[in-house]
């Protein structure tokens, strides 16, 4: 006597993580950016050359977050359509993604900032490549938890 097992291994559909992936996006795109804007905030008052550096301001904080999310996201939905291991893959590009994004705050403080603009502060660059590990660290669990779970 044989048996015969067949194991099925269900794997979910891309449009419902699509459809998920449309309200946690301009989820993550909110939470990261409010972070994002307190810390700013609370960095400029302590140290007031922060805010005082022309390279960076509310407006563009705000635009780079909703950017680089959504770059993020798509990225996202291509790792989910096309890996067997989305979470982890996802979590290996990101976290590439994040040490890459590093080097704007970091070249800004060496010179290498905005056209016209002066070089930034240490405090200035360490408050800038916090708010990419912020969105880093608020982004990646929501499109992890949220849009795949």
């Amino acid at each position: 006597m044989t048996t015969k097992i067949e194991m099925i291994q269900e794997t979910e559909s891309s449009r419902s993580i699509l459809s998920r992936l449309l309200w946690v996006s301009p989820l993550a795109m909110l939470v990261a950016t409010v972070s994002n804007l307190g810390l700013y905030s609370a960095a400029g008052r302590l140290f007031p050359e922060v805010s005082a550096w022309s390279g960076a301001g509310p407006g563009q904080i705000v635009g780079a977050n909703i950017v680089y999310l959504i770059a993020g996201a798509i990225v996202f939905a291509l790792v989910a359509r096309f890996s067997s291991r989305p979470a982890r893959h996802f979590l290996i590009i990101a976290t590439v993604g994040l040490l890459l994004s590093l080097w704007l705050p970091l070249s800004a403080a060496f010179g290498y900032g905005p056209p016209g603009t002066p070089a930034a502060s240490v405090v200035t660059a360490v408050t800038l490549s916090l708010m990419h590990v912020i969105s880093f660290l608020i982004t990646v669990p929501l499109f992890i938890r949220l849009a795949l779970d």
